[in-house]
């Protein structure tokens, strides 16, 4: 997979100097203190913002603000209409996020590497929004940290055995990273780590600057970019492993289903979608019953008047009646007649009419099977007969 730059806007750059200066301030103590958000998120899309995109909002958190939700101005605009008040503070400033879509190269051929362009996104954070509903705060995120951050982490190292393990996060990130070359240095790593795994405070304290691998100058913006996505994979790994941080994403995750603003519209596209669902079930259940209804008798004859058969051996009756039956439950199920109005009867003259290949040959096995017994039929009559003149 590579990646390129899209546009007049020069992503890498950007998200290179943003994060540069985020770490820069941390390490000289210039800056606010990480707020210790284990996540942020988008309330009215339910995004939940990874890898470099947490790093990026870390790095644009308003000072003072622990409020992890994000919006665009396109849905602040929109939210006017259930919050009429709701508007940005004088000075609000946006924070950046990027995501890759896939681009065709000119003169590409299937099977080439993928290739990316870079594209962005601005949200303003929650803080900087007056009017928006205040976050619902739970006391559940303190006790599943055990009685706060702190504490979680010593619970983290408690349920890995490492509680006595020094320097311990270059530990863990070879633990977790394996044996793989990284292109940044544990400088980098742990710089990154100290911001997007803030909400586990000490971790990354007394972290060496001893190179775990790589290049400790690499810092251009793919080295950020793999140092967000190694530290994504040291946190994903912490809830496989330790029980504490399991608990306390499950927390968190509710916490942020308790924060979500519901869409009106949305909630009544699907109020509607639901309701015709539920139509087009009950009329599925009222076609099905009809034609679970459906006498042999009736179809024998249907199938008399499409083809001109005067009568048919009852096992033919039954066989051409099941497949009918197994037929119209598959088309039925699949939603074949939900806008039509169809009745039974309709639908085996449609049966007949798909399968027509199929019960041809049936009426031609009938008929064989009928001669066969009228000549075995005339045969055991004139065996009497025969019997008698001997």
């Amino acid at each position: 997979m590579g990646l390129q730059q899209s546009g007049r806007r020069d992503y890498f750059s950007e998200v290179s100097a943003r994060v540069s200066r985020h770490l820069e301030a941390m390490r000289v103590g210039s800056g606010a203190e990480p707020a210790g958000l284990a996540c942020h998120f988008n309330p009215l899309s339910g995004t939940v913002y990874q890898g470099i995109n947490h790093l990026l909002l870390n790095a644009a958190l308003p000072a003072g603000s622990a409020d992890p939700r994000w919006l665009t101005l396109k849905q602040i605009d929109g939210l006017r209409q259930r919050f009429a008040d709701i508007h940005l503070v004088n000075g609000a400033q946006a924070a950046l996020v990027v995501f890759a879509l896939p681009v065709m190269r000119a003169g590409g051929m299937p099977g080439d590497d993928a290739v990316y362009a870079l594209k962005g996104c601005s949200l303003f954070n929650a803080a900087q929004i007056i009017g928006l509903p205040p976050l619902a705060v739970s006391s559940d995120m303190d006790l599943a940290a055990g009685g706060g951050n702190r504490r979680l982490t010593g619970l983290a190292l408690s349920d890995l055995g490492w509680t006595d393990e020094p320097n311990v996060f270059p530990a863990l990130a070879r633990h977790c990273l394996g044996d793989a070359a990284l292109d940044e240095g544990a400088v980098l790593l742990s710089r990154v780590a100290a911001s997007m795994l803030s909400w586990l405070p000490g971790l990354t304290d007394a972290a060496p600057m001893a190179r775990i691998s790589g290049n400790d100058g690499a810092e251009g913006p793919l080295a950020i970019f793999r140092a967000a996505h190694a530290v994504e994979r040291v946190r994903a790994w912490l809830g496989r492993h330790s029980p504490a941080v399991s608990a306390f994403e499950r927390t968190g995750n509710e916490f942020m289903r308790a924060n979500l603003l519901a869409d009106p519209s949305l909630e009544a596209r699907k109020l509607a979608l639901a309701a015709e669902a539920a139509r087009f079930a009950a009329r599925r259940g009222a076609l099905w019953m009809e034609v679970s209804m459906l006498a042999i008798a009736e179809s024998t004859q249907l199938t008399a008047s499409h083809f001109g058969s005067q009568e048919l051996l009852p096992e033919t009756e039954a066989e051409l009646y099941g497949r009918f039956q197994d037929w119209a439950r598959r088309s039925i199920q699949a939603g074949a007649y939900d806008g039509l109005s169809v009745t039974a009867r309709e639908l085996f003259g449609w049966f007949l009419a798909e399968e027509e290949g199929m019960a041809r040959d049936l009426l031609r096995l009938d008929d064989s099977r009928r001669r066969r017994r009228r000549a075995a039929s005339a045969i055991d009559m004139a065996m009497p007969g025969l019997a008698a003149a001997g």
